[in-house]
């Protein structure tokens, strides 16, 4: 999550806005993103290798752990001397705030079955994960 209307580093591009694996595989322009200030909901979903980036109950990027593809977009990002990036790691959550206020509420983290499909996101299922990008301006 970033404010892609006013933060400059969501400006630089779509491999760098809300949605997208950062600076390695842009988020798509359609996108249902809500504007700084209102509730975004987030959702990371790995199954193995196979990893989907959920953005308001829609799926905007899929992608494999340690695949050719990945590895060829480290390559071209600020990652690419990142040893273990791209590849599955145990290890702890990181929320960024790139120096401006944010807020988060109902965080989950939860394993899920080996079974779990991931072609389609359960209505409500995206509430595992709430992000809410907030302007240094005051909202009314």
């Amino acid at each position: 999550m970033i404010d892609d209307a006013r933060h400059p580093d969501a400006k630089i591009g779509p491999h760098r806005a809300t949605g997208a694996l950062y600076d390695a595989i842009p988020a798509p322009a359609n996108k249902p993103l809500k504007p700084a200030g209102e509730i975004n909901t987030s959702r990371i979903l790995v199954n193995g290798n196979h990893v989907e980036h959920w953005l308001n109950g829609v799926k905007v990027i899929e992608y494999e752990l340690g695949s050719p593809a990945l590895m060829a977009a480290k390559a071209k990002s600020k990652f690419k001397d990142e040893a273990g990036w791209g590849t599955k790691l145990k290890g702890h959550i990181l929320l960024q705030d790139h120096g401006d206020e944010v807020a988060y509420r109902n965080i989950r983290i939860k394993e899920l079955p080996a079974s779990s499909s991931t072609q389609r996101q359960p209505a409500g299922a995206c509430r595992d994960f709430i992000a809410r990008p907030v302007s240094r301006r005051r909202m009314p």
